[in-house]
């Protein structure tokens, strides 16, 4: 204990402040060294995927057998074109039958025509009964007739009308029998070839994907996600080591519990479909 006070009274006040200077000195180089480091953690490259703008399993709301296909995997389609079409000999039949009584006026024109003299006899009555040469009774029925021939006619104007739609439904129906491409993409899969039968359980045709654009998909932390808002635009490196220009596309809304982090999407025009889906890239923030 002596020695120790006699080392300690060796130290007069300026080396102690010395002491406490290069004290200060080095933690501000260790908070500044340790900053920098959670900066470069918070700002620096995340590594992501790309992946397709919109991958449907293109399928049919209508059951039957494949009667031809149209597509092969890797083919290019357009919105609209035809990918398959199902049998439909049933249902171009049930059309046939539907525009033949669509187009059908004989039962109007007959109920139109018993209307008119209807309404003729009752004019004549009503004119003779003025004139004393028709009862109250013969009246009453020619106005009772005129009515059930009135209803005749109405009840064969909505009949032609019903017909009309049911021709629609049944055009409708053989149209679902078509299953077109509903955007411009390109056949990844197929699932059901001719002669297979499409059911509820197993609709699917085939899958359609959009690689004209493409959405790099990136998980960062919650701190990290709140510097992006859709719209802005960042510098993305591809494998090959091309940058190229991504805007944020999707913000998520929710944390994964699991990993902590918010997914991040961005779209990339890939127009030229020099880009595959499924290759990595680098987001540099």
């Amino acid at each position: 204990m002596k020695r120790f006070s006699t080392f300690f009274s060796s130290f007069d006040s300026s080396m102690f402040a010395a002491l406490a200077s290069l004290l200060l000195i080095v933690g501000g180089i260790g908070s500044n060294t340790a900053h920098a480091f959670v900066t470069q953690g918070e700002f620096g490259e995340i590594e992501g995927f790309t992946q397709p703008f919109r991958r449907i399993d293109l399928s049919s709301d209508e059951t039957g057998a494949i009667a031809t296909l149209n597509v092969r995997e890797g083919e290019r389609v357009e919105a609209g074109d035809v990918v398959a079409s199902l049998d439909s000999r049933v249902q171009s039949i049930q059309l046939q039958i539907a525009k033949k009584m669509a187009s059908s006026t004989s039962q109007r024109s007959a109920a139109a025509k018993s209307l008119t003299k209807r309404q003729a006899i009752s004019q004549r009555l009503a004119q003779m009964h003025h004139q004393g040469h028709a009862s109250e009774s013969e009246i009453i029925r020619a106005d009772l007739e005129l009515s059930i021939a009135e209803s005749k006619y109405n009840t064969a104007v909505e009949e032609a009308a019903i017909r009309e739609i049911e021709a629609e439904r049944a055009a409708v129906q053989l149209a679902r029998r078509t299953i077109t491409a509903p955007f411009n993409g390109q056949i990844a899969k197929i699932h059901s070839r001719e002669g297979e039968f499409l059911s509820p359980l197993h609709p699917e045709i085939c899958t359609i994907v959009q690689t004209d654009k493409l959405l790099a998909t990136f998980n960062v932390s919650s701190d990290q996600a709140k510097q992006f808002s859709v719209g802005q635009t960042y510098e993305l490196r591809l494998e090959n080591g091309e940058t190229v220009s991504g805007e944020v596309h999707i913000v998520g809304v929710e944390t994964d519990p699991q990993s902590g982090t918010v997914e991040i999407k961005l779209v990339i025009d890939n127009s030229d479909f020099r880009i595959r889906s499924g290759e990595n890239v680098t987001l540099n923030i």
